[in-house]
């Protein structure tokens, strides 16, 4: 089976990213399917998220749809006799809303059902009845759909199960998106039929992640460990949530993750949303501090000319319970990001293809040099270094 899970955002509204109006001042411190302490504080830059349908990895007997917001993926499926009207069922025909399956990558294996408690690829949100389509689509002798087909049933029923399921408590702007399960074409031949909506964390090259615990008891929030690199739109220079190699093209390395509900209230606390005003007063205290103890002190984060960014939960986000955001590094450019290459961590540092150069430090209470213009929305000062013309 494979599936596809809708996941972003499309608008200021569902991105967990300061929108362009925020500013902050400066702080010192059987692959049968062949489609098969104080540091430089900067500007804040809004994460669009591009809403994309991707069909990766049709594995052996299975194939799972996503539909991602920024992150590509699938996860192969294998499987050998399935379906609700096929002679043999398995674990995903059986499988009923609020159920939980796991199988692995590599080798691929079939689905199975686990508890929800223990690392799973996929929650079942529902099942789609086929009687509801025209017969001839699903008929004993019906032609395979094909992925533009499921993709559509996918877009047109998924996100409703899943709404239903959840109450509405899906965080448009977090780490899950809505998936279905179908058959592919061999397991189609052999009479599957099943179809399952249901709930998909999306990862990197094309690999649902694991995730532990139901959906509605989790925090839904978007985390990347301190030293993640996040892809960038070399066309709008923006970020693509695409989890990618340091030494790859990227928009951002982050530096930290901060969980509001120490300071705002906890998941199911009730306390209401706390304005991005609030958030920005928390964490720019917080912010600096993580990213110089990363980088192992505030002169090494000095000499990158990076910026001190983070993000900010959008209200819907703080209603479905997610907390969590998270501190990173980058540098405003042409209304965007700067192109970075290498840990920002290492010597191997690259903005637009060169070196980052530290400005001369001038007398206490004195400017250095003379601040160039930036992108609107950016709060300009002479501490900090725009990057460097590509």
């Amino acid at each position: 089976m494979t599936s596809d899970s809708d996941n972003g955002g499309d608008g200021d509204e569902r991105s967990p990213w300061l929108d362009d109006a925020d500013e902050f001042d400066t702080y010192p411190v059987d692959d049968d399917e062949p489609d098969a302490e104080p540091a430089t504080g900067g500007p804040r830059h809004p994460l669009r998220s591009v809403l994309v349908a991707v069909l990766i990895g049709a594995v052996v007997a299975g194939a799972v749809l996503f539909a991602t917001g920024g992150f590509s993926g699938a996860g192969g499926v294998g499987s050998t006799e399935i379906g609700e009207s096929g002679t043999v069922a398995d674990d995903l025909s059986r499988s009923e809303p609020g159920d939980c399956l796991q199988w692995t990558v590599d080798p691929p294996s079939e689905a199975t059902l686990v508890d929800c408690a223990e690392p799973h690829r996929f929650e079942v949100a529902g099942t789609l009845d086929t009687a509801a389509f025209p017969s001839s689509e699903f008929a004993a002798d019906a032609q395979w759909p094909g992925k533009e087909r499921f993709s559509s049933i996918r877009d047109e029923n998924c996100p409703a199960v899943v709404d239903r399921y959840l109450a509405g408590g899906l965080d448009p702007a977090g780490r899950f998106g809505v998936g279905l399960m179908y058959p592919l074409r061999s397991q189609w031949e052999r009479g599957a039929r099943v179809l399952r909506c249901g709930i998909e964390q999306p990862g990197a090259k094309g690999v649902q992640e694991e995730f532990s615990g139901r959906v509605a008891d989790v925090d839904q929030s978007i985390e990347w460990a301190p030293g993640t690199c996040v892809g960038i739109d070399q066309a709008t220079r923006e970020p693509t949530r695409a989890v990618v190699n340091c030494s790859e093209a990227h928009a951002f390395q982050t530096t930290g993750v901060v969980d509001l509900s120490q300071r705002f209230g906890a998941r199911n606390s009730g306390k209401p949303w706390p304005n991005v005003q609030s958030q920005n007063d928390y964490l720019r205290k917080i912010c600096p501090t993580q990213t110089n103890r990363f980088f192992g002190g505030a002169d090494r984060f000095a000499a990158t000319t990076l910026n001190v960014q983070w993000s900010t939960t959008a209200e819907v986000s703080w209603l479905t319970g997610s907390r969590r955001v998270v501190c990173y590094v980058g540098l405003p450019y042409r209304g965007g990001f700067a192109n970075l290459v290498g840990d920002a961590r290492q010597d191997e540092l690259l903005i637009n293809g060169r070196v980052p150069v530290p400005p001369a430090k001038g007398p206490p209470g004195r400017s250095v040099g003379t601040p160039v213009p930036l992108p609107p929305g950016y709060n300009a000062d002479d501490r900090e270094i725009p990057a460097p013309a590509g």
